[in-house]
């Protein structure tokens, strides 16, 4: 049986776990709320706020690469599930002004619907119908709206069992499915709008999705992702049940309070939110590789950057890098030797961009060892700049520019971090730094 090692005498990954989904981090993000999934893999996030204030406003578009821009701040207030709709704008809900509106990818907006109460998470037919998930805080009791093509909004469905509505999803014979937040029941709502308890989650759910042929919930007060089969059958597909934010084997990762999530086009990565807190806080966008063993997954989490890497043809030298939590920096240590033969540290603080680590490299002078020790006679002299792309968890290419010699160097993994856990992938993936 083969195994991959990953942390020095105290974690081997093998090939039977390996088949087992996968959790890396992507992204971390002042936003936790509706996740769409555009087909070239562009994921767009708006920010529900922090669950007690609902005070978000913000709409944000990340590339595979991971690289954050603001679509719009201009959502008032509490923007919470979305979609894609076929001419790439975002229909986008807008919770505590009871609409329904259209991001276009320049920023503007455009009331698309309004007078729904409570709206939280949407889903469209193959018709261009829009159905809304509500869960009202007062006033009318939680209903599914229809909104067709051309705005007008009609309750379609309104049940007294249904509670609280948070999430929706359609799946391939146009039956609607939500869970109740409420109580945990999911209901199956027919094309005719005919309400049943089609299945009994183990605790309240939220957002939900219909994918490969069955469906994903997520259970935010359990920190776990449930996935529920065609015959109602529920079973825990991720999480632990503690509370954090452990990456690996789904049998061993840990969510903070889930909310919402979303499925790749192709139906192989999920993508979850990280918890309650919105706009006061970062959360981790975390990934779920259904498939691994299909390989070239959409990491490595290049987080597991961290730790110590070499070049075996250069006994005697080598890099410690530690990348900064939510910056997406990395501060990076280079122990060689300057162009006469002595030993000397290089040091600099790196910028991920894409699939890369760049950082202009410094050489520290001044000080002496012990006491006494003057902070003011340091000196910082620039010396040049490096340039890292990882290939796969355990090879960095590491190109360099210093003191005037250029080169390039292939550095493997020497040790990583304990609980830092990276997911093997085949070539050359899209690599993202979290």
């Amino acid at each position: 049986m083969r195994s991959v090692f990953l942390l020095p005498a105290l974690l081997w990954v093998t090939s039977a776990a390996a088949q087992e989904p996968q959790v890396s981090t992507f992204i971390n993000i002042q936003a936790t709320a509706g996740m769409s999934v555009a087909a070239d893999g562009t994921l767009y996030i708006a920010d529900f706020g922090d669950i007690n204030t609902l005070a978000g406003t913000s709409l944000f578009k990340v590339s595979t690469a991971g690289e954050i821009s603001l679509i719009t701040d201009q959502l008032n207030t509490g923007p919470s599930g979305n979609l894609i709709d076929v001419d790439g704008s975002i229909l986008q809900s807008v919770y505590l002004t009871n609409r329904v509106v259209r991001v276009r990818q320049d920023g503007s907006i455009t009331d698309f619907a309004t007078g729904i109460p409570g709206p939280d998470d949407l889903v469209q037919d193959g018709n261009g119908n829009l159905f809304v998930a509500t869960c009202p805080f007062t006033g009318p009791a939680a209903a599914i709206y229809q909104v067709d093509a051309a705005g007008t909004v009609s309750q379609f469905s309104a049940d007294s069992r249904f509670g609280c509505l948070s999430g929706i999803t359609i799946d391939d014979n146009g039956d609607l499915f939500s869970p109740s937040f409420s109580n945990g029941s999911v209901f199956k709502i027919t094309p005719q709008g005919e309400v049943s308890v089609f299945a009994q989650l183990p605790a309240p759910g939220t957002h939900i999705k219909f994918a490969n042929n069955e469906f994903y919930i997520m259970l935010p007060g359990a920190n776990q992702i449930a996935r529920m089969d065609r015959a109602g059958n529920v079973s825990i597909l991720a999480g632990t049940g503690a509370a954090g934010t452990v990456d690996g084997p789904v049998s061993q990762a840990q969510f903070n309070s889930p909310f919402h999530l979303e499925i790749s086009p192709d139906g192989r990565f999920l993508y979850v939110d990280g918890g309650p807190n919105g706009d006061i806080a970062f959360n981790p966008v975390r990934i779920i590789d259904l498939f691994p063993a299909e390989g070239n997954p959409i990491v490595p989490r290049l987080r597991s950057i961290t730790g110590a890497w070499n070049d075996p043809a250069r006994d005697g030298e080598g890099l410690l890098i530690q990348t900064i939590q939510e910056q997406n920096r990395a501060a990076i240590f280079w122990a060689s030797y300057d162009p006469d033969g002595n030993q000397q540290w290089y040091t600099g603080i790196g910028d991920f961009s894409g699939q890369q680590v760049q950082a202009d490299m410094r050489v520290t002078s001044g000080g002496v060892f012990g006491l006494p020790f003057d902070p003011a006679q340091i000196q910082r002299t620039p010396v040049g700049s490096i340039n890292m792309s990882m290939t796969d968890c355990d090879n960095i290419v590491l190109d360099f520019d210093i003191t005037g010699i250029t080169g390039r160097q292939n550095l493997v993994r020497t040790f990583s971090l304990e609980d830092q856990v990276c997911v093997p992938g085949d070539g050359a993936p899209a690599i993202v730094f979290d």
